[in-house]
């Protein structure tokens, strides 16, 4: 069977839509509980319902953004497992990352893919995100109150920390782009742009919403624009 075959097969549907529909379900199940909770420890009815009407309003305007991203994914991995991993735990930039890890361990593009990279792609979105996980659930609170111990000792080193950490992160993401080719370089750079100019403009027009969108145009204009480099180099 071809990668396409797999990731758009009966099978990956139904397990995507059984996955999903438990997500709905669980999350329906504690909306209820703290709505309940909410009403017996004395806060009005009225309160509790403009909470959740704000709540699902503002939720509008970042889903935007993720179904741009879900169309960014689809591509590589296929729309079923791409909903799948964007509705229920993942990000757009992970999910690409992990995605673009597993192909280059088999040597392998999204042109060239079969249906064993669609799986190792499939686990290594999962493991990845799953580790994370795990270490919080076991290891977050020793992290967090150790880092804020450093912190009250001195409050430099505390710093220091936090900017490297970040500082590590982002060498590990925006190196292999700039020395990826010269496509691959003017890509990033054109995403940066969008970025910056998105955000100038949120700004000068004092309109915060649109920095919601600020993801969804980078990823689109510099796609549009990769395909333009992509003619030209």
């Amino acid at each position: 069977m071809s990668f396409q075959d797999i990731a758009n097969s009966g099978l990956i549907w139904g397990c995507v839509v059984v996955g999903i529909i438990l997500v709905v379900l669980i999350t329906l199940y504690y909306m209820v509980v703290c709505y309940r909770h909410a009403i017996k420890v004395g806060v009005a009815k009225e309160t509790v319902n403009a909470v959740v009407k704000s709540s699902a309003t503002f939720s509008i305007v970042p889903s935007i953004a993720i179904v741009a991203g879900l169309a960014t994914l689809a591509v590589v991995i296929g729309l079923p497992y791409a909903w799948f991993r964007l509705s229920v735990l993942g990000s757009v930039t992970y999910e690409l990352m992990s995605a673009n890890l597993a192909l280059k361990a088999l040597g392998l593009d999204v042109a060239t893919a079969d249906a064993y990279a669609f799986g190792l792609m499939a686990w290594a979105m999962c493991i990845g995100i799953t580790v994370t996980l795990l270490f919080n659930i076991f290891f977050a609170k020793k992290v967090h109150l150790g880092t804020l111990k450093l912190g009250d000792k001195d409050q430099k080193w505390g710093a220091v920390s936090q900017t490297v950490f970040m500082t590590a992160l982002l060498c590990a993401l925006i190196v292999p782009m700039i020395f990826g080719g010269i496509v691959s370089l003017l890509t990033f750079a054109s995403s940066a742009v969008i970025a910056i100019l998105i955000t100038g403009i949120a700004k000068a027009a004092k309109a915060d919403w649109l920095n919601q969108f600020t993801l969804a145009f980078s990823l689109i204009g510099a796609m549009a624009l990769s395909v333009v480099y992509d003619g030209l180099f």
